[in-house]
């Protein structure tokens, strides 16, 4: 399996490995960008988390190798810890708007999700104190 190399965004939002294009070019041409597949922006947590699930399920989805059905099951384990996650926020972003513990949980299940921008999250809830 290739090493793989987390890309962090530019000033414009962009991917920085491809610089925003897609593409990467290597010695067989031009291919599309390992780091946002493609789309030129630089993706969420969220997305690199499914992305790299399924480059794991990819590399040993063959039963030849001696870890196939441990990294299976650990993938299966953490989609549902995720999903468990998610409802959770749900639960959260329904609670009244004064319930600090709500707010708290939904802080971290957002963290450990990294569905949402960190920046765009703290001005919204700073823009719902006001």
């Amino acid at each position: 399996m290739s090493e793989r190399r987390e890309s962090a965004p530019n000033q414009t939002g962009g991917c920085q490995t491809c610089y925003g294009t897609g593409e990467i070019v290597t010695e067989h041409g031009a291919v599309s960008c390992p780091d946002c597949y493609g789309d030129g922006k630089a993706a969420n947590r969220g997305n690199k988390m499914e992305w790299r699930l399924r480059d794991l399920e990819r590399t040993y989805r063959s039963p030849n190798h001696e870890c196939f059905a441990d990294v299976m099951w650990l993938v299966h384990e953490l989609r549902l810890a995720r999903d468990a996650l998610i409802l959770i926020l749900s639960r959260c972003q329904d609670a009244d708007e004064g319930d600090e513990t709500a707010r708290y949980v939904r802080s971290q299940a957002m963290e450990a999700l990294g569905l949402y921008d960190r920046a765009a999250a703290d001005s919204r809830d700073s823009l719902e104190k006001v």
